[in-house]
């Protein structure tokens, strides 16, 4: 939103982006805003993508469509949530439950 490159670099030299240090916070509301600006969006979803030089903050409109598969998706996962504390025998990452017999 914030980055701006040098039109002015001769041919075969690398051109130099630019971008104002802010605050997590107000970068997400500034992506927020400008994903919103789109007519068919009616929702926003904002990701941190780590790099090797520098995090970005990632955020993209969302249209009707993709945001009731994104609800199809969630109720899903929700389910499958409420089955899987059911399994006593799940792990949880390195975490498994052990019977004291």
């Amino acid at each position: 939103m914030s980055e701006k490159t040098d039109p002015n670099v001769p041919d075969g030299e690398t051109p130099t982006a630019m971008a104002e240090l802010i605050s997590p916070t107000d970068q997400i509301g500034r992506n927020v805003m400008a994903a919103l600006e789109d007519a068919d969006s009616v929702a926003v979803l904002t990701t941190l993508v780590p790099g090797i030089s520098s995090d970005r903050i990632v955020s993209v409109g969302l249209t009707r469509d993709q945001m009731h598969q994104v609800g199809i998706l969630l109720n899903e996962i929700e389910a499958e949530d409420e089955e899987a504390a059911q399994d006593e025998q799940r792990c949880i990452g390195f975490q498994c439950r052990v019977d004291k017999a």
